[in-house]
């Protein structure tokens, strides 16, 4: 690989991704609102609004056209109760885990064809299984999950991959930044996470992972 497109890269488990990127020489063009600690082609681009995908996008194609996979990380926590959901965070969360890939991936679909790129999409164990005060996100971690296994029926015919990631909880700031928590501290380490999604990657072109589960062992 030389170059991968990127959401969700300034912290968490696509920062671990991006660096071990970086680290095998990989360019990462990084498409987030925060400029990251590591050094990348930075667009700044807010995931919730139509028209900074499409500039993004415009970006991409006119400067950073052969890319070897479009990874969509960006992810927004909901933990609200079901019959406390507000309109704002609903409407927030689904533009950001469900919207912004599949609309982004649509504005380079003709490259990634073009590319013989992969598409990889993080999405999430509630992607898989209901949890309790996980409507809103479960929801849209539902929808992104179906957007993959279409895109992958879309895209049988050509060298394109569609792999599908289910993390469970990682050691990040994920739920810290919703509601300040620190649950997280005993979760896993996403740079191992990260790891698994390289390989999936690195794998020879005629084998596609199409799906990674990646749960938390207890006990």
């Amino acid at each position: 690989m030389k170059r991968v497109i990127l959401t969700g890269g300034s912290d968490g488990l696509g920062r671990e991704f991006a660096k071990l990127c970086v680290a095998e020489g990989v360019e990462v063009v990084l498409l987030s609102r925060r400029k990251p600690d590591y050094p990348c082609v930075h667009i700044r681009t807010d995931l919730t609004d139509e028209k900074a995908i499409v500039g993004a996008a415009d970006i991409i194609k006119e400067k950073y056209a052969e890319f070897d996979a479009l990874v969509n990380c960006a992810g927004l926590f909901s933990g609200q109760k079901a019959n406390a959901i507000t309109y704002a965070e609903l409407e927030a969360t689904m533009r950001v885990n469900a919207i912004a890939p599949i609309f982004l991936t649509s504005q380079l679909l003709d490259l990634i064809k073009e590319n013989k790129a992969d598409v990889l999409n993080v999405i999430s164990t509630a992607g898989l299984v209901g949890k309790p005060d996980h409507i809103t996100y479960g929801a849209s971690k539902y929808a992104q999950r179906g957007f993959g296994d279409n895109l992958r029926v879309e895209l049988a015919k050509t060298a394109c991959r569609v792999i599908n990631v289910y993390p469970g909880g990682m050691n990040t700031n994920f739920f810290k930044k919703y509601n300040g928590s620190d649950k997280a501290s005993d979760f896993m380490n996403p740079a191992e996470v990260a790891k698994q999604m390289w390989s999936a990657l690195k794998t020879p072109k005629q084998v596609e992972i199409s799906e990674i589960i990646i749960n938390r062992k207890s006990g």
